[in-house]
């Protein structure tokens, strides 16, 4: 029957609308958890290394080349953290326009294929209400007469 075989199409493809959109935010979800995880990490390693660089100096406070050396080491490590954590993120961000483009893919697909399933629901229901009309005005090839209301009547037919 085709109006099923429509039906069946156009809640397909409202499934269909639903896991993109899903399947967006998953990703969306695991994307900021590894940007984050990349801060947070990076966070804690500059932690470390301030920790240790304030170990240098209790240790030797007068050493001024050493604590020098260390700071600009310390520093020059923070810099590369950064820059890997932005070049993650544009990663990241680089990867997100390539799943929206996907997403808005799957979306136009997925209204297409409901929107031809609607046009042939549409299309599979005029014919049935053509077929009702035709065949109740096939008895003399005019229209049948509707008759008035007789519930305002009273038994004899009187108003």
């Amino acid at each position: 029957m085709a109006g099923n075989d429509a039906a069946d199409k156009l809640l397909e493809a409202a499934n269909a609308s639903s896991d993109a959109f899903i399947d967006v935010v998953r990703a969306a979800n695991d994307r900021g958890h590894r940007v984050s995880t990349a801060i947070i990490e990076a966070g804690q390693e500059g932690q470390r290394e301030t920790v240790e660089l304030a170990r240098k100096w209790a240790a030797a406070p007068l050493d001024l080349f050493s604590i020098y050396s260390a700071v600009v080491e310390a520093t020059t490590k923070a810099q590369s953290r950064a820059l890997d954590v932005t070049r993650q993120w544009f990663g990241e961000l680089a990867d997100a326009q390539k799943e929206t483009r996907q997403f808005v893919e799957r979306m136009m697909n997925a209204n297409r294929t409901a929107s031809e399933a609607s046009i042939e629901l549409a299309r599979g229901a005029f014919t049935r209400a053509t077929e009702v009309v035709q065949s109740a005005t096939e008895g003399n090839g005019r229209r049948m007469q509707r008759e008035p209301a007789r519930a305002a009547e009273g038994p004899s037919g009187e108003l």
